[in-house]
């Protein structure tokens, strides 16, 4: 009879670990990770089901050069939170946030798909985050 218990407990663990990883909760705030200190990347998401509302903002350390706001909107499909975006200098783009696999990092790919001015272009590409809070910062 032990070996019947053994053997009924292993079937019945077996769907619980083989139960599909939770969706990522986009939501809070971001800043860049590593150890790179020139520039000051921060970005914001508000979920609300699957439609997120996009900001972010980035500028040099030292205060030099360009500094581009941004606003966008987006959803998350297969764990990817897909947005369009639209600087402070008529810039647009498309951008694609997503976990890093075996990690507490995300990356955000940057695309810019409309250039108006290109001196903000260098802060765009792609970028490892990491997550600072599970709420944005109040605006």
């Amino acid at each position: 009879m032990p070996l019947l218990a053994l053997v009924m407990g292993l079937f019945l663990a077996a769907p619980a670990s083989a139960a599909p990883a939770p969706k990522p909760d986009f939501t809070g705030s971001y800043e860049l990770a590593g150890k790179r200190t020139d520039r000051v990347f921060s970005l914001e998401v508000q979920m609300k089901g699957r439609r997120a509302t996009v900001s972010f903002s980035t500028s040099m350390a030292d205060g030099s050069g360009a500094a581009p706001d941004a606003d966008g909107t987006g959803k998350v499909d297969d764990d990817v939170l897909s947005f369009q975006f639209k600087d402070s200098f008529n810039n647009e783009g498309t951008c694609r946030l997503r976990v890093l696999p075996n990690s507490s990092l995300y990356q955000l790919d940057m695309t810019v798909t409309k250039v108006v001015e290109p001196s903000p272009l260098h802060f765009y590409g792609t970028l490892q985050l990491k997550k600072t809070s599970a709420k944005p910062a109040s605006p």
